[in-house]
């Protein structure tokens, strides 16, 4: 194994750059140590997420996460001391792993992902962040069906393997799917303990949301997930998942717009309806289950 684990290692910023890139043409595992003192193992083909932080030298979701947590207080008035994270298409765990570590210390990790060599990267990387013990990971792709499915890997992002083709030449893996709420009944898990839903299944998400119906019928937690109205469109699901939304979310934050404008947009849910023909309209968003009556005025 070819590691990076010195924080104080890589010297200057162009010195990082050109050793991961040479690294990387070995397919070595690389390894990196965040500013913030988390470590993570990956493959050196992994040139977005983990060339970020080897070279940045800052977690791939930081930024994200803080937000996250900020709008879930806002809007949801959401409690920290207790309970579960979903990071549904979890990857390496970048995501679940630093908001358990970082920012709610309190929460349990719940995590899935479907590819095997990210499954074990992701086992890896829990240990060496010392939450094994307080995480439940699952080698499972989630949709609204028990069912198997192809899944095409990407050359050099494993975080952005799906499944649909994109090349001729992808490599492939067969996957297991399930649903969420089949998940939870058999494991006997309260839909009440959820308290945050990270969803980034690359196109695959409205079936992730179907399967968890009754999850969230029965608790709307904060969702923060990539949505690409395009694709939804061409996949024939997206007059479906606004409907769906329209009942359990009926509003949300482009977070994308946030970080950009330095400030917070609401819109109803049908606004995404006006993207469907713009393939580049694809981000991550924020839904929102209720609005106070402040703020509802300005988002209809």
């Amino acid at each position: 194994m070819y590691t990076l684990l010195n924080p104080q290692g890589g010297g200057q910023l162009a010195y990082r750059i050109l050793h991961f890139k040479t690294a990387r043409q070995f397919n070595y595992f690389t390894s990196c140590t965040t500013a913030d003192g988390l470590h993570y193992v990956a493959t050196s083909k992994d040139d977005t997420i983990m060339g970020t932080m080897y070279i940045k030298r800052k977690t791939w979701s930081e930024d994200d996460m803080k937000l996250f947590q900020l709008l879930a207080k806002n809007f949801y008035g959401t409690d920290d001391s207790e309970g579960l994270f979903l990071d549904l298409g979890a990857n390496i765990g970048t995501t679940g792993i630093y908001f358990t570590k970082k920012l709610a210390q309190n929460l349990k990790l719940l995590a899935f992902e479907p590819d095997p060599e990210n499954f074990k990267l992701l086992r890896t990387n829990l240990i060496l962040n010392d939450l094994y013990k307080k995480t439940t990971v699952e080698n499972y792709g989630l949709g609204n069906e028990e069912t198997e499915m192809t899944m095409y890997k990407a050359p050099w992002n494993p975080g952005a393997n799906r499944l649909f083709q994109e090349r001729d030449d992808q490599e492939t893996e067969i996957i297991k799917i399930i649903s969420l709420d089949k998940y939870f009944a058999e494991k006997n898990i309260s839909a009440k303990d959820v308290k945050y839903i990270w969803i980034d299944t690359e196109g695959f998400e409205p079936q992730v949301l179907f399967g968890a119906k009754n999850i969230l019928t029965e608790n709307p937690a904060p969702i923060f997930m990539e949505i690409n109205p395009h694709w939804y469109k061409k996949s024939g699901c997206l007059d479906k998942l606004i409907n769906f939304l329209s009942e359990l979310y009926p509003y949300y934050i482009f977070v994308q717009e946030v970080f950009r404008d330095k400030k917070i947009e609401v819109y109803p849910i049908e606004k995404l309806r006006e993207f469907q023909d713009y393939p580049t309209y694809l981000g991550d968003f924020f839904l929102i289950h209720e609005l106070k009556d402040e703020v509802k005025g300005v988002a209809e």
